[in-house]
């Protein structure tokens, strides 16, 4: 086994390895009633980010020296063009995710700053992760022709989706909803891996990623007891159409990435495969 494939099998290991200590210590440590306080489980939750996105920084930067490029060079094209799709998806999950507010806005307003906060944490650190050190390393692996740029898309992406699996441990009774979010999960994962190819920086990535999540939580903070409105979703599932849906509104994302990879590589016409 060469000094690559040892390399990547250890950026892979170091990625479960995190993920398995963060499950001991949510199932272990933190107590269980937090996960159904709105205020706690944010702040469990930042915390978490922050020690995903310090362990993944060191881990690239000292450790395995794969370099992950942050800059704006990109940024207003990374966002509005490369990530358009995922703009649309933001504003269709606003829309989609309404219920009336319970609340006016001067009560909603802590718990939104809060679920911004905490969202924005889950871009930076999911990016770090996942598109920064393991998209990274999939490419030093693979290649920086075309055959290893889809490869590594695809494997980062598969092993992105394949890690929302966990979330089972957390939220037993949320098995269709689980399943379906492990497939619309790699869905992101190959628009979010192609913007950071394109743009060269991973702002782009953790903006959009956090205004798609914070769209998801958004209504939630309206809710007259937010508590019980986040203990409903921890227990109540899905029905196979809606998995289904789901999956299907996520689609685009996948042909985006798969055409602007055809468009990058058309204009590349000496980037073959080795």
């Amino acid at each position: 086994m060469n000094k690559k494939t040892l390399k990547l099998l250890a950026v892979i290991g170091a990625f479960l390895l995190n993920m398995l200590l963060l499950v001991v210590v949510g199932k272990l440590v933190v107590p269980e009633e937090w996960g159904n306080n709105y205020v706690l489980q944010k702040v469990v939750l930042i915390v978490q980010e922050i020690e995903i996105t310090s362990v993944f920084v060191l881990l690239s930067v000292k450790a395995f020296k794969i370099k992950i490029d942050i800059g704006r060079k990109n940024l207003f094209k990374g966002i509005f063009w490369y990530g358009l799709v995922i703009c649309i998806a933001v504003i269709v999950n606003f829309i989609m995710g309404y219920t009336a507010p319970e609340k006016n806005i001067a009560a909603a307003l802590p718990y939104l700053l809060l679920s911004f906060v905490t969202m924005m944490c889950v871009g930076v650190a999911e990016e770090v992760m996942c598109r920064g050190f393991l998209f990274g390393a999939c490419r030093e692996y693979f290649g920086e022709n075309k055959k290893g740029i889809y490869l590594s898309v695809f494997v980062s992406a598969l092993i992105f989706g394949c890690w929302h699996i966990g979330n089972l441990i957390f939220a037993p009774d949320l098995v269709i909803a689980t399943v379906a979010q492990v497939i619309y999960a790699t869905e992101f994962g190959i628009i979010f891996a192609v913007i950071y190819y394109r743009s060269e920086s991973l702002i782009p990535c953790i903006i959009l990623h956090g205004l798609m999540d914070f769209a998801s939580d958004f209504w939630l903070c309206f809710a007259k007891n937010s508590n019980d409105a986040l203990n409903t979703s921890n227990t109540t599932d899905i029905d196979i159409a809606s998995a289904l849906g789901l999956i299907a509104m996520c689609l685009p994302f996948v042909i985006s990435g798969l055409w602007q990879l055809k468009t990058v590589f058309k204009k590349k016409p000496n980037s073959i495969d080795n």
